[in-house]
């Protein structure tokens, strides 16, 4: 009885690490390219499930008071403490915000929700944005028709009267209505232009603007995404709540195909982003938007480039953006330079019309 319990302690410790060893080679994946090996890169989307598995593993070893085992899992904590940093920030709000400040809020609004606006009924993410009362608000998957039935470009102009500065940024697959990115802004957009990489349906824009006189460079992101079908996600949903292995084999082979090629083409597009951040070094700087990947990853830590995280820096826990089908990641960001403060970074939760939450925060000019 007792060797089968010693075998039995041995196989639960042999687990566990080799639980710790991808724990790390998952906090540390962000540093490698997709294009160099892909497999670093479904790694980092992982994080989170191996943090809490070997999070278990602690608790079993507690619960038998096998003290000296629950090293293990600690030694995997110790080395992965950065990356536990990046994903689970822990700050608390501050009451007051030094002046002076700007809120900038950025938001995927999934072409407004398809809903109209009208006196009668308000489009509710257009009202969000009202509320906000943000000083720069950047939009992604933007859609302002010139002409039609629904919401008109003509609509959301007069419902965000309170911004008289805006720009927007088509696709190229956007043929002449406004679709892609945009910005409206309480102060001044000197100029935008489109970031050059290759997408038919994804973009980005740097925006010049002129805060309190201060020359802040806005860069707006819409980085590739996975393009999963709401089969895909719907299949998804199904099988982590059956755990069917029927389906496993198919669903497993179908995202690879849709995930690979969208991991690679996402980090070219954010080297070229990464040498936008250094053309502006010296000025304020400012990266926004949807980055379609996880805080563990090759892209945001490239497009990072020497700028500081605003909800690494003043947010609290996951802060999960996209909220659709159990894919509950944080892909939406505000990164900022070292020569500017944030303040109670949120990913807010109280809207939920568009398959992302929005994310905002207050920023000082020191």
């Amino acid at each position: 009885m007792k060797l089968l319990r010693v075998l039995f302690q041995s196989m639960v410790a042999a687990a566990n690490v080799f639980i710790v060893v991808l724990l790390v080679a998952s906090a540390f994946s962000d540093k490698v390219s997709p294009n160099s090996m892909l497999i670093f890169s479904y790694l980092g989307l992982a994080f989170p499930i191996l943090v809490l598995i070997n999070l278990c593993f602690l608790g079993y070893w507690l619960f038998f008071r096998k003290w000296y085992m629950s090293l293990i899992p600690l030694v995997g904590f110790l080395l992965s403490i950065n990356a536990l940093q990046i994903y689970f920030p822990l700050h608390l709000k501050t009451a007051t915000i030094p002046d002076p400040h700007i809120k900038v809020l950025s938001y995927n609004v999934m072409n407004f929700a398809y809903k109209d606006h009208t006196a009668e009924k308000h489009n509710p993410i257009l009202d969000y944005i009202v509320k906000s009362n943000a000083d720069i608000v950047c939009l992604q998957e933007y859609w302002g028709p010139l002409k039609g039935s629904h919401l008109k470009q003509a609509d959301i102009k007069g419902a965000l009267k309170m911004y008289p500065y805006f720009k927007v940024l088509s696709s190229p697959s956007a043929g002449k209505d406004l679709i892609g990115i945009a910005v409206f802004s309480k102060y001044p957009i000197r100029s935008a232009r489109k970031v050059k990489y290759d997408s038919a349906y994804n973009l980005s824009g740097v925006f010049e603007l002129d805060v309190k006189g201060k020359k802040v460079t806005l860069i707006n992101n819409h980085l590739e995404s996975f393009k999963l079908t709401l089969q895909d996600r719907e299949d998804y949903e199904s099988f982590l709540k059956s755990l069917n292995s029927n389906m496993f084999d198919e669903l497993k082979s179908r995202l690879h195909g849709r995930l690979g090629p969208a991991f690679r083409q996402r980090a070219l597009q954010a080297e070229v982003i990464s040498k936008e951040v250094q053309k502006a070094k010296g000025d304020y700087v400012v990266v926004c938007g949807d980055f379609n990947d996880t805080p563990i990853s090759y892209v945001r830590r490239t497009v990072q480039n020497g700028l500081k995280d605003a909800f690494v820096e003043s947010g609290f826990g996951m802060g999960s953006s996209f909220n659709r089908n159990l894919f509950y990641f944080k892909i939406d960001y505000i990164l900022h330079s070292s020569n500017m403060q944030a303040y109670n970074c949120t990913v807010d939760n109280d809207i939920s019309e568009s398959d992302h939450y929005p994310i905002w925060c207050y920023l000082t000019f020191k």
